[in-house]
């Protein structure tokens, strides 16, 4: 079981050939998503084993790690799903950072940090990586730390998800409570609380067909398509989730105007 569905949560970073290209931008993120799941679409569950040979990157974010004293206006802590490259993975974690730079006018006030785990099947099958965990709650403390005044955001994807809920877990109420959101995708645990965060402060986004978020262990289409499927609008509605509390950060009006633009996914 663990190798069928080790072969599966590949498709979590599946790529074509497009994506040999380093550092792609907004504009061709899409595209390229666009192509990925056209292909899968067309190959089918049976060929992704093939097209898993194909996948190439590593995808890899360490501000906090290495920014030293410097302290960016919001801080990203990403947990990437099972199996995926880097720390951030491919289909979820990028798609999400460009939504969040593109409301922010750049990243030059984001900083991202990948949560460093082995994200191996094994985690996922027991409810998520206590490494992961561990690290990811390093992490928090570290952030708050040494950038009190940072907007903290924490996302995971998948086993990412699973991760987040395990890290909050570790830490207590004063810490928990200065977490500005949190937003989880392809959660296994989906309608579980985070603990010690407010339920305001938490997206949960779930697509209706995503077997992984309704409490099984299919990978199909719809949990890999977060990040790049219905041209963005799950991470722009992420992102809008995020940056929504932000006003008093001193950032543009252009950019909060771009904001309650993105919060119309919300239903705002």
């Amino acid at each position: 079981m663990q190798t069928r569905l080790s072969i599966l949560f590949l498709c979590s970073f599946l790529s074509l050939h497009v994506l040999a290209r380093p550092a792609p931008t907004s504009t061709n993120f899409q595209s390229i998503g666009s192509t990925l799941l056209s292909s899968l679409e067309q190959a089918g569950e049976q060929a992704l084993s093939t097209l898993i040979k194909t996948a190439t990157g590593i995808v890899t974010r360490n501000q906090v790690l290495t920014n030293g004293s410097s302290c960016a206006t919001m801080t990203v802590l990403f947990a990437r799903g099972t199996d995926e490259p880097g720390n951030v993975g491919l289909l979820t974690g990028p798609p999400l950072f460009e939504a969040i730079a593109d409301y922010m006018n750049g990243t030059n006030q984001l900083a991202i940090q990948g949560v460093n785990y082995d994200a191996s099947v094994s985690g996922f099958l027991a409810g998520g990586s206590t490494q992961g965990a561990t690290t990811m709650a390093g992490l928090i403390n570290m952030t708050l730390a040494s950038c009190p005044d940072t907007t903290l955001m924490l996302s995971g994807y998948s086993q990412g998800a699973q991760v987040v809920h395990l890290a909050t877990a570790q830490l207590p109420a004063n810490t928990t409570s200065k977490i500005s959101s949190v937003v989880l995708f392809g959660d296994p645990k989906n309608g579980t609380a985070v603990s010690g965060v407010d339920a305001s402060k938490v997206l949960s986004i779930c697509h209706a067909k995503d077997n992984i978020c309704q409490g099984g262990d299919q990978i199909k289409l719809a949990h890999l398509s977060y990040g790049l499927g219905n041209n963005g609008s799950d991470v722009k509605m992420a992102a809008a989730f995020a940056l929504g509390g932000m006003a008093n950060k001193g950032i543009t009006s252009m950019f909060m105007d771009k904001v309650a633009v993105g919060q119309k996914f919300l239903g705002s």
